[in-house]
């Protein structure tokens, strides 16, 4: 599964907890980035409900960076 991922590889160097939640938090935006062009192909494409899906992961994304975002400095 991983291999067919399309986010970038986690490190496996980082030591500092900061380090770690930057490393999350630039996955997590990448990850958003993605979800809301499956929202706009699936509407696109007339599927009103894979889009509400996608809408709700994408909410759901925004809402978790923005928390993880709020332990940086």
């Amino acid at each position: 599964m991983a291999k067919a991922s399309t986010l970038k590889e986690y490190p496996t160097d980082l030591t500092k907890a900061e380090d770690h939640i930057k490393a999350v938090c630039e996955r997590m935006r990448d990850y958003g980035k993605k979800v809301r062009e499956a929202i706009d192909t699936t509407d696109e494409a007339g599927d009103a409900d894979t889009a509400d899906l996608f809408t709700a992961a994408s909410r759901t994304a925004d809402k978790d960076l923005w928390f993880m975002e709020s332990h940086l400095e």
